[in-house]
């Protein structure tokens, strides 16, 4: 690999040619420092997800199992970021690593699961 300190050089002196005067007396002066800094790619911001997690709240208490409710979710044929976050609206704990399967899991038993087995608790007094 040739020697490329010069070309570096020159491309430095390039920069620090078009700083202002008080950021070169900034360099100076030791208050400011020249960094290297990779370039990067952006990384993107996940687009918002727009769920309507009320409406989906709401048709799952209304639904009278959980493999309605199952299939419900299913049928909406969510990506796993745009499930996650529904789960997240819907006050339901999951983990980085849980699949759609499982996030849809947790789901069916919290907003499902629960009122079935308290509707079968209740009765049973």
């Amino acid at each position: 690999m040739p020697d490329r300190t010069a070309d570096l050089l020159i491309r430095v002196a390039e920069f620090v040619r078009r700083l202002k005067p008080e950021e070169v007396a900034a360099l100076a002066s030791g208050e400011a420092r020249l960094e290297v800094v990779f370039k990067a790619s952006r990384a993107t911001k996940p687009a918002a997800v727009a769920v309507d997690s009320a409406r989906v709240e709401a048709d799952l208490k209304a639904l009278p199992d959980r493999a309605s409710a199952r299939q419900y979710l299913k049928d909406l044929k969510f990506t796993k970021q745009t499930l996650t976050e529904l789960a997240r609206q819907l006050n339901v704990p999951v983990a980085a690593k849980d699949t759609i399967a499982v996030v849809q899991d947790k789901i069916v038993e919290q907003k499902v699961g629960f009122r079935l087995d308290a509707d079968a608790i209740h009765a049973r007094r």
